[in-house]
């Protein structure tokens, strides 16, 4: 079941504390409609103050307002406090220099922070199992390091993942089973970003060749986590063992 294996994800991570207020990143897409009715539904549990946060990049015209409106439509029913925000994603990215995907990213997250800030709130988003594969692999062919290949963290300062163990299928399952409405995103069917070509194009060659492929990307890159993180363990303490035996040296 969706739910008990986002409990064992919150428990096993410590993603979640007793009366926490929590902002969800909501689109209005499968995964992140998912992360709110899941939140909800652990509520009581924890004792959340949960919040919406959406962002309109003004980049799918009418489609993005229905995606924003359809959002508002949930937190009112629900009566979820959401706070609301519109990018111009185009002419930031010109402005800054980058790609408008990497810009829509970044400007997300000022905005998150600056919410968690001003309402001392941990940020929950979205991302899933698949998520992470793409990441993964994204990351192996621009030549990343064992830090890169590790994939998205389940915990990064105030920011959480409670859905990182659960996979798309699962998630689209868990919403018609529940009878939950989401809104699709025409662009992800299109390859213009690279990780849509690695959702779209790479990632059902890798399934046909091994099945449940992202479950062994995200499995290989958990043990390159594990190494990295025995490797910064022994580094850190040797580093402190020669502080040491530098400091009584120079006492002497």
């Amino acid at each position: 079941m969706l739910l008990d294996k986002v409990r064992k994800t919150i428990k096993e991570n410590d993603l979640l504390d007793y009366g926490d207020s929590v902002i969800c990143a909501v689109s209005g897409g499968a995964d992140s409609v998912c992360l709110l009715y899941v939140m909800q539904a652990l509520k009581s549990e924890y004792n959340l103050k949960v919040y919406v946060a959406n962002v309109n990049h003004l980049l799918r015209g009418n489609e993005a307002e229905r995606d924003s409106n359809f959002v508002k439509s949930i937190c009112k029913a629900a009566d979820i406090e959401l706070f609301y925000r519109e990018y111009d994603i185009r002419k930031i990215a010109k402005e800054r220099r980058i790609g408008e995907e990497e810009c829509g990213r970044v400007c997300r997250y000022e905005f998150f922070r600056e919410l968690s800030d001003k309402l001392n709130a941990k940020i929950a988003t979205a991302h899933n199992l698949n998520d992470n594969a793409e990441t993964v692999l994204f990351r192996l062919v621009r030549g990343s390091g064992g830090n890169g290949l590790s994939g998205i963290k389940y915990k990064r300062e105030n920011i959480i993942r409670p859905l990182l163990d659960v996979q798309r299928g699962e998630i689209e399952s868990y919403l018609k089973l529940n009878g939950i409405t989401w809104c699709e995103d025409s662009t992800n069917s299109e390859s213009i970003y690279s990780r849509n070509k690695i959702r779209n194009a790479v990632l059902p060659i890798l399934n046909e060749i091994s099945n449940n492929a992202c479950k062994k990307i995200v499995n290989a890159s958990l043990s390159i986590n594990e190494d990295e993180h025995y490797f910064e363990v022994i580094t850190q303490a040797c580093l402190e063992e020669c502080f040491f035996d530098n400091y009584i040296e120079t006492e002497k």
